[in-house]
């Protein structure tokens, strides 16, 4: 009986088909020995083993001594989330002593996840959602319309306009790497392991100091020294370090304050609403009334030109609830109807004039919550409806000269009350004066003495004086923007 012999091809065959195929034995080996992230071993300990309970959630945990500012945690963010060139959701600043008490203090920061977020409060669209079972505050792109108020809103200045999408970005904490137990980007790139997540209240008081081991001299009522107090928006990051930081502590950059954006689009509808108020308000013919419609419309427009998805802009009522952007705009909304029915004789002249002090009012509102120094009530307050006073008493006395005395008197006032915050003895004005008196001197003295000299005019031709005080009222609300200093971390540009 013959033997059956097989070749050395079959022999290779067979042992091939015993071993598998290289996607299966790296599948095999993956599952086998690999149950987790290669880099498990390094973070496990920075991230919480469970989720968060009701009334908890994932909060960033800083040791401030084990942090080099070597800005790991910033390229990491930058490229594992896929950020645009010019785009950063963290950042790395300095704190630093005075000169009685030497201190130098590196301080890594990011979205703080606050259990009252600023941001989502403000936003018109309801463009943010703080996650209820991780605390996390996200923003949803494709709802934004780029208007920026959360950027306003926010005392840490945590929300980055992309002028490329022409929406705002932050930080999410890395959620979907946390929903799989990875830790976010800057948690595994930092080779200090100076950032970690933890677990913390939000329901109830959250975190709203610097937390040391020991006293730390610090407000209690501070996130960091020099920034907001914490009341406002319930940060929930927390700073930690065996050396006590002095409550005289600056930012690194604190001594040079930024020239803030102008928003152009914005200072030119709040002036022509305004000047619209006015004109109805101090009503003296059809003619004027047409001026009132033909500004308050030209007004609205130009604050389209702000937003960076102007097509969006119709679901900017979604946040009345709590948006005083939305009620603004809701408001501005019912003006110019009304002011075509006062200029065509349906409607009189007193129900536009009406909703436009509403209207200006919550214009006034917009600014107050976002709590900056500068923009306080008895500031904003007065230079919106001295505007409205100002230049509805010009335009009304190039019709009728008898108010250009009234006018006189209320831009000369307006000016005083503009002049008088130069000499406040309040040191949260301070980075806004050294902005007046510094880097905008020129601008800022323009402003007055092209008021000044439309004051003059108005009593001898109204309407070159009307129009000086209109150009006045435009460098005012420039310089409104511009010196309107903001709360900031230490390092946000």
């Amino acid at each position: 009986m013959l033997e059956h012999r097989t070749s050395l091809v079959d022999d290779l065959l067979a042992e091939q088909a015993k071993l598998g195929t290289a996607v299966t034995r790296f599948s095999d080996w993956h599952e086998q020995a690999h149950t987790e992230p290669l880099q498990a071993r390094y973070y496990s300990k920075l991230i919480p083993l469970s989720k968060p309970l009701r009334g908890e959630q994932y909060a960033f945990e800083v040791n401030l001594d084990q942090c080099t500012g070597c800005k790991a945690c910033v390229a990491a963010c930058h490229s594992l989330n896929g950020l645009d060139d010019d785009e950063s959701w963290r950042d790395v600043g300095m704190l630093v002593g005075d000169v009685y008490i030497p201190y130098q203090q590196t301080i890594t920061t990011a979205c703080h996840h606050c259990a009252d977020p600023a941001c989502a409060n403000g936003c018109p669209v309801l463009a943010y959602h703080k996650d209820e079972e991780t605390g996390i505050v996200r923003h949803l792109d494709d709802q934004c319309i780029g208007c920026s108020y959360c950027i306003l809103k926010c005392p840490y200045e945590v929300p980055k306009f992309n002028k490329k999408r022409g929406i705002v970005r932050k930080c999410d904490m890395c959620q979907q790497r946390l929903a799989v137990g990875e830790a976010p980007a800057c948690v595994q790139s930092c080779p200090n392991a100076a950032i970690a997540i933890r677990i913390v209240p939000w329901e109830r008081d959250s975190p709203k100091s610097l937390h040391r081991n020991g006293d730390n001299g610090v407000s209690r009522s501070q996130l960091l020294p020099g920034t907001m107090s914490s009341s406002y928006t319930r940060p929930t990051t927390r700073y930690i370090s065996s050396k006590p930081v002095p409550e005289s502590a600056v930012h690194g950059d604190g001594e040079r304050p930024r020239v803030e954006d102008a928003h152009t689009p914005l200072a030119v509808m709040l002036v022509l609403t305004q000047l619209a108020t006015g004109a109805f308000l101090f009503a003296q013919g059809s003619t004027q009334l047409w001026i009132g419609f033909a500004t308050a419309l030209v007004g609205i427009q130009a604050s389209v030109l702000h937003l960076g998805q102007p097509l969006k802009a119709m679901r900017c009522f979604l946040g009345w609830r709590k948006s005083w952007l939305s009620r603004e705009i809701m408001a501005f909304g019912g003006f110019p109807p009304a002011a075509l029915g006062a200029a065509l004789g349906f409607l009189p002249s007193w129900v536009p004039a009406v909703i436009g002090c509403v209207s200006v009012f919550c214009s006034v509102m917009v600014y107050v919550d976002t709590h900056r120094p500068f923009w306080v009530m008895s500031q904003t307050f007065v230079k919106f409806f001295g505007t409205v006073l100002v230049l509805g008493l010009a335009l009304g006395a190039c019709f009728n000269p008898g108010l250009a005395q009234l006018c006189i008197l209320a831009a000369v006032l307006k000016l005083a009350w503009e002049a008088l915050v130069l000499s406040l003895p309040d040191e949260k004005l301070e980075r806004t004066k050294r902005l007046l008196l510094g880097p905008l001197r020129e601008v800022n003295l323009a402003r007055f003495v092209i008021g000044l000299f439309g004051l003059v005019l108005m009593l001898h031709n109204a309407w070159v004086g009307f129009a000086c005080l209109l150009i006045g009222e435009f460098i005012e609300r420039t310089l409104f923007f511009k010196a309107g200093a903001a709360w900031k971390m230490p390092g946000n540009a």
